[in-house]
This record gives C-alpha cells, sequence and structure tokens, in this order.
C-alpha cells in the first residue's frame, strides 16, 4: 500500500503556523504594519482601502493556516491538494494583476512579496516530492523487485 510521505504533515503545519503569523501582522497589527512597513499613507484617500485589503488578506492567511495545520495533523492528501491549490491560486491571481494593469513593484509596496515567493517554492518542491515519492512506491518495477 502507497501512502503520501511523512514530510507532506511536517510542511503543512509549519506554513499553516507561518499563515497564522501573517495573519496576525495582517490583521490586528495591520495599522502599523501598514504604515510602518508597507508605506501606507492611511491619511491618502486610499488609506483605508489599503488597509480593509490588508485585513481582508489577513483574514485568508487565518482560513489557510489552520486549515493547513488540520489537514497536516489528519489527512496528508488533502494537505498535499491544498498545497498544490495555493501556488494555482496565486497564479491566478498574479493573473489578474498583470490583465488589470496592477503592479506589485514599487517603493514600499508589498514587502512580503520575497516571503511568498519562498513560500511558493516550498508548496510546490514538496507537492513535486511527494507525487515523486507516490509514483515510484506505485510502480511495477518497484513492486516486483521487494
Amino acid at each position: 500500500m502507497t501512502t503520501y510521505p511523512r514530510f507532506i504533515s511536517f510542511v503543512a503545519v509549519a506554513l499553516g503556523c507561518f499563515d497564522l503569523v501573517r495573519g496576525f501582522v495582517h490583521t490586528a497589527l495591520a495599522g502599523s504594519t501598514g504604515v510602518t512597513i508597507s508605506g501606507i499613507d492611511v491619511s491618502g484617500p486610499t488609506g483605508l482601502d489599503q488597509l480593509t485589503l490588508m485585513v481582508a488578506f489577513g483574514y485568508s492567511n487565518f482560513v489557510t493556516g489552520i486549515a493547513l495545520i488540520y489537514l497536516g495533523l489528519t489527512n496528508r492528501f488533502g494537505a498535499l491538494i491544498l498545497l498544490a491549490a495555493v501556488p494555482v491560486s496565486l497564479l491566478v491571481a498574479g493573473t489578474s494583476l498583470e490583465h488589470w494593469g496592477a503592479s506589485l513593484e514599487g517603493i514600499g509596496v508589498f514587502p512580503g512579496k520575497r516571503n511568498m515567493q519562498v513560500y511558493m517554492g516550498v508548496c510546490l518542491a514538496s507537492v513535486a516530492a511527494a507525487l515523486l515519492i507516490r509514483w515510484r512506491q506505485s510502480s511495477p518495477g518497484q513492486a516486483a523487485g521487494k
């Protein structure tokens, strides 16, 4: 019988904990982090709109964090699906931003972009490694050699 590797549980729980921290920063600390880290001018005409979007993003971090932790502890296949869905969802979001002419470049704009690139890399590498391991476990040559 083939199963998904245990490291999927570890990665899911670790990224889930990271998402909970990001959720806290983007919600409870949105006013201070938005001003000091992101350079949002809350007194400007779009300041409160930007804070609203930051808090909405933080809410989604809480949801993903809880889901990753739960699935990492209870269902490796479910965790693997979520680890694959997160980069796909962000690819769709990035494509939409490009389509509408929005940019993630600039001074003080989205300073967490590098963290997200690492996060996506960990998701993609984990999914690829797990599927490769699963494929090798289930290949007929492996079963005959045992």
